[in-house]
């Protein structure tokens, strides 16, 4: 299981990385869940941030589980914990994010350095250099792997992009062509269901990202 850790702000939440990498997870066949790190910093102002990622990455919708968690306060990090009970977990994330603390959260007794963001570009700065293997409880492992900027999807070919978005599946075959890339295309259940909001407009919106980058 992949654990893409994301926090809320400090730094600011980015769907271009949460997406990267549940497409990068979904191309593996690796199951991936998100976590929603630094929920402690979310004030009256920023309810509608987190309402749009909480309604954009809804697990009924994009098939993803989604624990929005706090190192700070304990909000949803049992809840985590028993969701990974038993498993040995890889943890991915951008540097800063809080991977680190979480970890340090669950096994307090860890020697590990968490480090802080640059006051400057409220980004993180890497303090996991290599991936570690670190025990949670007798049957319960993560590894902590380095922090990242951007995460890679160019292993991914361009029109096997659309079964890296598990939303996307129950449409497919409703397209009026076989090869539909949904894009421009007439006649596309995808972009029908992006249109009645079936389907996020943010994940299909970086669907085309992504297309998009894979033709320049």
């Amino acid at each position: 299981m992949v654990l893409i850790v994301a926090s809320i702000k400090h730094p600011q939440f980015t769907d271009g990385f949460v997406c990267r990498a549940l497409s990068a997870a979904s191309w593996k066949d690796l199951k991936a869940t998100i976590v929603l790190n630094k929920m402690d910093l979310c004030s009256k102002q920023d309810e509608e941030l987190k309402t749009r990622i909480l309604t954009t990455y809804d697990p009924e919708r994009t098939g993803y589980p989604l624990f929005p968690v706090s190192c700070i306060t304990g909000r949803g990090t049992d809840e985590l914990l028993e969701y990974i009970k038993g498993k040995t977990v890889v943890m991915t994330g951008p540097s800063g994010a809080g991977k680190t603390s979480l970890v340090k959260y669950y096994n307090p007794s860890l020697d590990v350095k968490i480090g802080s963001l640059n006051p400057r570009t409220s980004k993180g700065k890497h303090t996991t250099v290599s991936a570690r293997l670190i025990p949670l409880e007798s049957d319960t492992a993560v590894i902590d792997t380095a922090g990242l900027r951007m995460f890679s999807i160019d292993h991914i070919p361009r029109n096997d992009l659309q079964f890296c978005f598990p939303e996307f599946s129950k449409y497919l075959e409703n397209c009026r062509f076989r090869n539909c890339l949904h894009i421009s295309e007439p006649g596309c259940a995808v972009k029908s269901a992006v249109e009645n909001g079936s389907i996020s407009k943010i994940r299909y919106g970086k669907y085309i990202n992504f297309m998009d980058e894979k033709n320049s």
